[in-house]
C-alpha cells in the first residue's frame, strides 16, 4: 500500500508507526471488555449474593468493567505517542466551524435514518428495547442514577470510541479504503451490541461518528459527541419512560 492510502486515515502518524493500531492487540482489548464486564458483573452477584444479573447489577457490572478497561487502555496507549496518533490530543485538522457543521450535518442524517428505519421497517419494536428494560427497572435512588449516567453518557462514549473508532477503523485502514473499514468497524460496533434488528440503526450512527472521525481527525471530537449524543438520549428516554 503506498504512502497517500496509508494516510488517508483518520490519523497523520501512520507513516511513523505503521504497525499500529494493528488488528491483533485492538481485537484483545474489545474481547476484554466483554470478558471484563462478564467477570464484574458476577463478582457482584456472588458479593451480594443474588443468583440472576439483576438490571443493578448489570448496571455496576458495566462501571466496574469500563473503569477497569479505560485504566488498562491508558498504560498501553500513553507509550510510543498513540493517544496522538489517535487524535486524542487535538480537536483535529480542520477548522471547528466546519468540525461543527459536519457533525450536525453527518449526525442528523444518521438520526433522520433511525427515525425512518424504527417507524416504517421495525414499527412497533423499539431500538435498544433490552437496555431500556432494564434502564426502566431500576431503583432511581442518587447511587443508581449516578452509575447508570456515567455508564452510559461517559464511559461508554469513551470506550467505544477508542475501540471502534480509533484503533479497529484505523487498524481495518491499513488494508482497505477508507470508507470500507468507516462501513466494517461499524458493522461490528452494531453486531457486538447483540440486537439484530437494531443493526442497522446502530451502522447509520457509527458510519456517521467513522466519517467525522476520518475527515477531522480528532478522536477527542467523536468521544465528546459521542457522549452528548448518548447524554441527550439518556435524558429523553427517561422523560418519555
Amino acid at each position: 500500500m503506498d504512502n497517500t492510502q496509508r494516510t488517508d486515515g483518520a490519523y497523520a502518524g501512520s507513516l511513523e508507526s505503521p504497525n499500529y493500531p494493528g488488528l491483533w492487540p485492538t481485537a484483545g482489548f474489545i474481547l476484554l471488555y466483554f470478558v471484563l464486564q462478564a467477570v464484574c458483573t458476577g463478582l457482584i452477584m456472588a458479593a451480594t449474593g443474588t443468583s440472576s444479573a439483576m438490571p443493578v447489577v448489570i448496571i455496576f457490572g458495566l462501571v466496574a468493567a469500563a473503569i477497569i478497561q479505560l485504566f488498562l487502555m491508558w498504560l498501553y496507549l500513553r507509550k510510543q505517542g498513540r493517544m496522538a496518533i489517535l487524535g486524542l490530543n487535538s480537536f483535529g485538522k480542520v477548522p471547528l466551524r466546519q468540525a461543527t457543521a459536519l457533525a450536525v450535518v453527518v449526525i442528523m442524517a444518521a438520526m433522520a435514518f433511525n427515525y425512518i428505519y424504527a417507524t416504517y421497517v421495525i414499527p412497533g419494536v423499539g431500538m435498544q428495547e433490552e437496555m431500556a428494560k432494564i434502564l426502566a427497572s431500576i431503583p432511581r435512588t442518587p447511587v443508581n442514577i449516578a452509575a447508570i449516567f456515567f455508564a452510559i453518557a461517559i464511559a461508554a462514549p469513551i470506550v467505544e470510541e477508542l475501540l471502534f473508532r480509533g484503533m479497529l477503523q484505523n487498524a481495518i485502514a491499513k488494508y482497505v479504503p477508507f470508507w470500507a473499514a468507516i462501513l466494517l468497524s461499524s458493522f461490528l460496533f452494531a453486531v457486538v451490541h447483540l440486537q439484530l434488528y437494531a443493526i442497522p440503526g446502530l451502522m447509520s450512527l457509527s458510519i456517521a461518528f467513522g466519517y467525522l472521525y476520518h475527515r477531522t481527525g480528532s478522536l477527542r471530537t467523536n468521544i465528546i459527541l459521542h457522549m452528548a449524543n448518548n447524554a441527550f438520549a439518556l435524558v429523553v428516554s427517561q422523560i418519555l419512560n
